[in-house]
């Protein structure tokens, strides 16, 4: 039986659902999760968007153990300040005192050797070292790459543009945190990777390919609006590009703004939507060759997706990169790197481009094929894009995950 340990959200909801559906789910425990099904139900029924993300249908509350008091201080102070460092230092605080707890717990009600321990990047040092105390299996899970390429791509990329040095995240942590980040995969029995080249900087930091395990995320498929098109008038006005996420050297957007600056304004129209990372200096120097839209909720975003023809994400530092998976299923041909899940889906010109990392002139290079697709083209590429996403979803990944774990096997 699996003891699922995650402080915060992510994909840890469906993995506690996942293992359930499979009937090996001892305990899930999380900071939030709103476990009573009454209160669900009144969530519903208000259309509450905030608090209906803090459960998910399938995954019964009376197998969540739900610790509200290690999230309370973060969630104020994101409500008051965003994403101050006062935020985020509440964030890493959080991890740590809830890794501790789940430890405890573990020792004192969890000794079996036969139960397994799946934690979370970040919030379960301790509890691997008690873990591997017990003589338990575990697993440490990462949803981004792992830290130690993080700082060295990351802090390359503030060093070739100081400008935009304050929008990157994943750069600098505490030395108390960093040292988890660093020491969590090599405390698992095995460590686990949501792409390639999450795998790739496990096998640069010395973890041993036998002690990786491959499990890319779902999404939510049957929330996202796919139309069949038979017309989209391509030909005849400009190409509508997405940029969806925080605006973030992370993700490559002074690349893709410089390539923007090449191309002609009339033929290619970019729209940014998310937040701005820090302040908005550096951004404003390309003042007219975008349209920016504030942050929207996810299901907006959903259905935003079909006003674009393309998403361009051209993440110089991504783990997975959901919105990659999600644009697809919207029929969105997607332009990204390597350092994200994009290999694993987009096959070049018919699908999408993979572009190397920092390249503006690959980026130019597939705005322009795009571009100079005709409708019947396109339209195929909608469809490749929606074929190639639906393999993820979260019920394929339930399946991806019995085959992982080996359960029932």
């Amino acid at each position: 039986m699996f003891i699922l340990s995650h402080s915060g959200k992510q994909h840890s909801y469906h993995t506690a659902k996942s293992l359930n559906d499979l009937g090996v789910l001892d305990t899930f425990y999380t900071s939030s999760y709103v476990t009573n099904a009454f209160l669900q139900k009144q969530i519903e029924k208000r259309n509450n968007t905030y608090w209906s993300r803090r459960y998910i249908k399938g995954l019964p509350g009376g197998k969540v153990n739900a610790n509200w008091r290690f999230e309370i201080k973060e969630m104020a102070l994101r409500k008051l300040q965003g994403k101050s460092p006062a935020a985020q230092l509440a964030v890493y605080n959080r991890d740590v005192n809830f890794d501790h707890f789940v430890a405890k717990r573990i020792k004192k009600q969890h000794h079996q050797k036969e139960n397994i321990f799946w934690g979370f990047q970040g919030s379960c040092h301790a509890t691997l070292k008690k873990a591997k105390e017990l003589g338990l299996t575990s697993y440490c899970e990462l949803a981004t790459a792992h830290v130690v390429s993080a700082k060295q791509i990351l802090g390359e990329e503030a060093k070739l543009h100081k400008e935009w040095a304050h929008t990157i995240d994943n750069l600098e942590f505490p030395d108390y945190y960093e040292r988890r980040l660093v020491e969590e995969p090599h405390l698992a029995t095995k460590a686990i990777a949501a792409s390639s080249f999450t795998k790739s900087t496990l096998l640069n930091v010395g973890i041993k390919e036998e002690n990786i395990l491959y499990l890319p995320l779902g999404f939510d498929l049957d929330y996202i609006p796919y139309l069949e098109k038979t017309s989209t008038d391509i030909e005849n006005r400009p190409l509508k590009l997405l940029y969806a996420g925080t605006v973030t050297q992370r993700k490559g957007i002074k690349y893709l703004l410089e390539a923007l600056k090449e191309l002609n304004t009339k033929d290619v129209e970019l729209h940014i939507v998310g937040g701005i990372q820090g302040d908005d200096a550096a951004l404003n120097q390309y003042k007219g060759l975008f349209h920016y839209h504030p942050p929207v909720s996810q299901q907006e975003l959903f259905e935003m997706y079909d006003q674009f023809d393309a998403l361009v994400l051209p993440t110089i530092f991504e783990g997975f990169g959901l919105v990659i998976v999600e644009a697809l299923a919207a029929g969105l041909p997607v332009i990204t790197t390597p350092h994200s899940i994009g290999p694993e889906l987009i096959v070049n010109d018919e699908n999408g481009y993979i572009i190397p990392i920092r390249d503006i002139e690959a980026i130019k290079g597939a705005i322009l094929q795009l571009r100079e697709k005709n409708e019947s083209d396109f339209l195929n590429m909608r469809i490749k894009s929606r074929s190639a996403a639906t393999a993820y979803s979260w019920d394929n990944y339930t399946q991806r995950l019995s085959k992982v774990m080996k359960i029932g096997q």
